[in-house]
């Protein structure tokens, strides 16, 4: 008796707008905080089966900026992936959908040269880039050694102008 091999299972889908236009409208209501991303086109897509990593963190969502090459298959300067478990569960509504499509779209920007102006490609479009997480460090160093980078200290005092986040007083410990 010969085994039948186990299809390959396929884990991304483009998100049709027209059958799902639920995130597409969260994708604009966040746009409206990222002019910077006016003449961007990004499509969105589901990742399935998305497992927790080694130290048991799971991906809620990813901006993708596509390539050169892409950009000659599909339309799109950026793809956001959404994972679908997560994005479709009961306790995941509106506020935290909105919540994670701006975090996806803060990695999205134009690209500028050194006068700060945007840079176009040869075909008039403009050129996009990935950005960076404002701040990357591990609480454990927090603890030892407080706020010693300024990304760590502006971020702290940007939770600070929140009142009711958190208890401040452990906050005004930590810029202390």
């Amino acid at each position: 008796m010969q085994n039948t091999p186990k299809a390959k299972p396929v884990n991304f889908e483009l998100i049709d707008k027209s059958f799902y236009p639920e995130p597409y409208q969260i994708l604009a209501e966040a746009l409206e905080e990222h002019k910077d991303l006016s003449e961007a086109e990004i499509g969105l897509a589901w990742r399935k089966n998305w497992t927790a990593d080694t130290d048991g963190k799971i991906i809620l969502g990813k901006c993708v900026k596509v390539s050169d090459l892409q950009r000659e298959f599909a339309d799109y300067d950026f793809v956001i992936v959404l994972n679908k478990e997560i994005w479709q569960a009961q306790d995941w509504g509106h506020d935290k959908q909105l919540a994670l499509m701006d975090h996806e779209l803060c990695h999205a920007t134009v690209a500028t040269d050194e006068f700060g102006d945007t840079k176009y490609n040869e075909r008039d479009r403009p050129v996009f880039r990935i950005r960076k997480h404002d701040i990357e460090e591990f609480h454990e160093i927090v603890d030892r050694h407080s706020c010693y980078k300024a990304d760590l200290e502006q971020f702290a005092k940007t939770l600070m102008e929140h009142p009711g986040l958190f208890d401040r007083t452990e906050a005004e410990k930590a810029v202390a």
